[in-house]
């Protein structure tokens, strides 16, 4: 009986020395936490509040109480101090700042992407329902090859109506462009077809083909009077022996254009690019107006411009 109460003593004291050790171990651990905080906060104050503050704090009141006249070397010690104090302040002050603004920055500069995205995701989504209109196109263009009637005439008008430009990813896939390619393959049907030239000035009349995307298109010969093709881009296009009296051409681009033997009487080109583009032996450009036309490099070889507006 004896010798169980001795080992249950000699147990509980193996238990009693493990649980001191814990105990140690514990209260030194937190010690070191403490010192190592007590550290950081004292190395941060010395920092950015000035460790000798208080040092030239005392001096100057000892000097001040004990001496009739403090020394300017302790009041300098003193100000300078102060002034250390005050820029250490304001320097934490400011990259706390910074360290709330970035965050900020940081999340408005996503939300700005994410807006671009989504506006070029709704206008891609909107020149997707536009272009259904395909199938109807599909149908006039079989009635212009059908033959020119009323009908024929007020149908291609009702629907170039409605075929407005919209934005859609250019050749590269990157960039989008703002025209109406719809409205564009109506036209290059028109000028095509079989139609009289009076026909198809009817059809100009009453048909906006404003923002057409006519690139590098051979329009030679082709009867383009009373036109709209307002803010269109004919970059590169071929107009020779074209007619183009009363088109308006305004604010479109018409750089590297190619027009040679043709007309262009009370056409207007106000605001368009003409760089680079060549008006070769024009028959007739009276009344063209060229007003704040970009023509760097433009050459009008052979034409004659004394009756134009805009140009010198």
């Amino acid at each position: 009986m004896e010798d169980n109460f001795q080992e249950e003593l000699e147990k509980l004291r193996k238990e009693n020395e493990i649980l001191r050790g814990e105990q140690d171990k514990a209260a030194l651990k937190k010690r070191k936490k403490q010192e190592r905080t007590k550290k950081t906060l004292s190395w941060t104050w010395s920092m950015f509040a000035g460790a000798s503050l208080k040092n030239n704090f005392n001096q100057w009141f000892t000097e001040f109480h004990s001496q009739e006249n403090v020394s300017p070397n302790t009041s300098a010690n003193l100000l300078t101090s102060l002034v250390k104090r005050f820029v250490r302040v304001r320097l934490l002050s400011v990259i706390l700042l910074l360290f709330s603004i970035f965050p900020s920055l940081v999340s408005l500069y996503i939300l700005i992407k994410q807006n671009e995205l989504i506006k070029t995701q709704n206008l891609l989504v909107e020149g997707s329902r536009r272009s259904s209109y395909s199938y109807q196109l599909a149908q006039v263009l079989d009635d212009i090859d059908d033959g020119y009637s009323t009908k024929t005439r007020n149908r291609i008008i009702s629907l170039c109506n409605v075929l407005k430009p919209y934005r859609y990813l250019d050749e590269n896939g990157k960039t989008t462009v703002y025209y109406s390619p719809e409205r564009t393959q109506v036209l290059l049907y028109l000028i095509n077809s079989q139609m009289s030239n009076a026909q198809k000035s009817v059809l100009f009349d009453n048909i906006d083909f404003s923002y057409c995307d006519l690139r590098n298109v051979d329009l030679s010969g082709k009867h383009l009077a009373g036109i709209n093709l307002s803010h269109s881009n004919l970059k590169n296009c071929e107009l020779n022996t074209a007619n183009l009296d009363n088109a308006d051409f305004s604010f479109s681009d018409l750089s590297n254009v190619q027009f040679s033997n043709g007309r262009a009487k009370n056409a207007s080109f106000r605001e368009a690019n003409l760089t680079g583009a060549k008006f070769t032996k024009a028959k007739d450009l009276t009344g063209a107006d060229f007003t704040d036309a970009d023509v760097d490099d433009t050459s009008f070889n052979l034409s004659d411009i004394s009756k134009t507006k805009g140009l010198k």
